[in-house]
């Protein structure tokens, strides 16, 4: 499935270590930093074609799921939720609320990805079955 994603890799020692090819490895520094359509695969990782010829594998923490337009996420009452990825902080997301005309009722508000995935998984999250011996 094509994501929006931003590549946000902070350390190039691991790179360096795996890539024996520069030119290879100048793929990966010209990407950073950019934002891609990639797929992401069943084990999190994204592939991204940076030419034609060439493409980029990317670890889970080498890139962030970006959201670039205003999202509808749900209602509140007579409100509309939204998000969309939070300009100054690739980690974060900004929320909102809007009327029914699209009035900005609530300011954006930011909040880290990882809050927001932690509260998710407390609300919606399966409790794991319990064992009995």
């Amino acid at each position: 499935m094509a994501k929006r994603i931003k590549v946000t890799i902070h350390d190039f020692a691991t790179l360096k270590e795996n890539l024996n090819n520069p030119e290879e490895l100048a793929l990966y520094e010209a990407a950073n930093g950019n934002t891609y359509d990639a797929e992401i695969e069943h084990d999190g990782y994204a592939v991204i074609d940076v030419t034609e010829d060439d493409y980029i594998e990317l670890a889970p923490g080498e890139y962030q799921l970006m959201i670039e337009e205003w999202t509808n996420a749900g209602q509140i009452g007579e409100w509309t939720l939204q998000t969309k990825s939070d300009p100054a902080d690739d980690t974060a997301l900004l929320y909102r609320s809007v009327d029914a005309s699209g009035q900005e009722v609530q300011p954006p508000q930011s909040l880290p990805k990882q809050v927001v995935e932690l509260v998710a998984k407390t609300w919606f999250g399966k409790a794991p079955k319990k064992v009995e011996e």
